[in-house]
């Protein structure tokens, strides 16, 4: 081991199970923050289906970290990696950021590992979506408690917390963010006559509207009950198309579905893409995004492009997401599980002219003033330096070594014993 210019800067270890590809702009920018070194403990073979993955940014230090399953009845499991536990307890860190979820015994034991040693662990994590009690409450109870502080998507969870006895200041609110700057770049290339082209290529007239649905093609998406509304829509003589973009297995039940209800020239697969060029003409040439069941990035998917987005009004149902969605000005709500009120609520946003024009700034500002990388960064990093104490260390309290890829990218080892 060696010693290093930055020996004296504090160490900061980013646990994750993995290292979805639209956080990469926001790790590169926790990275180049001069205050602080970030370590970044996951598992760059992890088992994510629907996610594309991406390498560690070049401004992070990496170390991987095999996640292993650990099955329990009912159909539940455990995540457990043991590197990121033998990282901590080795390089001794300022501060540990560990994935929050009570499902996470990785976090169990790091929030232990930190009071033990005397370094401050802070929960990345949901936190609280709607009411909870009894045994499942108090185990998420206890983990939440364990640990410095919380790392916070939205506003409503620190709402709920503080009412279940949690202090204020032990809960920052971070929110979210997909990769902005991306999202504008693709923006800039979409002029309004490439939205047109997707249009007609639909087979659309200028009188008739335009909705999507970007995500999985999964019963939990709730997708019939979408082209059972828009049937609602059409028997009011008003003609909305719809394309989906995603694949999965409710595909042939969506489109035995569309043949049952007429709407075939109506609905239109246009199957899984992770292209982001194309994802934003999508989404930039539709007048309305709807998502009937729970919502989260896809809704700032949406507001990135301008788009406005439907959803039905459970909160606890969606992602924390979902308060980016204002009533009237992002978006609207619609009475959970009520069809009509769901094809009222899409007619009134479409027609006689779509509302979107008027709102698309609104959409755009949501995103560029709260659900950016730059804001997401800036919260994390006050997070961190208010937990932050940089430990006093000898000569020789060097804390990295050759095991650890300095600000390059990650290797992909094969797994073992998965």
């Amino acid at each position: 081991m060696k010693h290093t210019a930055t020996d004296n800067i504090p160490l900061v270890v980013l646990q994750q199970v993995c290292i979805p590809h639209y956080r990469r702009h926001l790790y590169a920018m926790l990275g180049a923050d001069p205050r602080f070194r970030f370590l970044v403990l996951a598992d760059p073979a992890a088992d994510a289906p629907y996610l594309s993955l991406s390498e560690v940014p070049r401004q992070c230090e990496f170390k991987a970290s095999t996640q292993y399953l650990i099955q329990l009845p009912l159909g539940c499991a455990l995540s457990w990696q043991p590197a990121a536990v033998r990282a901590v307890l080795r390089y001794r860190p300022d501060v540990v950021i560990a994935q929050g979820s009570p499902y996470e015994l990785t976090a169990w034991v790091l929030t232990i590992v930190g009071r033990i040693c005397g370094i401050p662990v802070l929960l990345w994590t949901h936190g609280l979506q709607g009411e909870e009690s009894g045994i499942k409450w108090m185990i998420r109870a206890w983990l939440f408690r364990l640990s410095q502080g919380l790392l916070l998507y939205g506003d409503h969870a620190k709402r709920l917390l503080i009412a279940k006895g949690f202090a204020a200041e032990r809960l920052h609110v971070i929110y979210n963010s997909l990769d902005d700057y991306e999202q504008a770049a693709v923006s800039e290339q979409i002029a309004p006559e490439d939205c047109e082209v997707f249009r007609r290529s639909l087979g659309m007239s200028a009188q008739e509207r335009l909705i999507c649905f970007t995500g999985r093609l999964q019963p939990v998406k709730r997708l019939p009950w979408l082209l059972r509304a828009l049937h609602l829509v059409v028997q009011q003589g008003r003609n909305v198309h719809l394309v989906l973009v995603g694949d999965g297995s409710e595909r042939p039940v969506l489109e035995s579905l569309a043949e049952e209800l007429e709407l075939t020239k109506l609905v239109h697969f246009l199957g899984a893409s992770y292209d982001e060029s194309r994802l934003g003409l999508v989404l930039s040439a539709s007048d309305l995004a709807v998502v009937p069941s729970g919502a989260g990035l896809s809704i700032m998917h949406a507001l990135g492009y301008g788009t406005p987005v439907l959803l039905h009004d459970r909160v606890e149902e969606h992602f924390p997401e979902w308060e980016a969605v204002k009533e009237g000005e992002t978006g609207w709500f619609y009475r959970y599980d009520d069809l009509s009120d769901c094809a009222e609520k899409i007619v009134d946003a479409l027609f006689p002219f779509p509302q979107k024009p008027a709102i698309v700034a609104a959409c755009r500002s949501m995103i560029n003033s709260r659900y950016n990388t730059t804001n997401h960064a800036g919260l994390f990093i006050k997070a961190i330096a208010k937990h932050c104490t940089l430990a006093a260390r000898g000569a020789n309290g060097q804390r990295y070594s050759d095991d650890v890829v300095q600000c390059g990218p990650l290797e992909h080892p094969a797994k073992e014993g998965r």
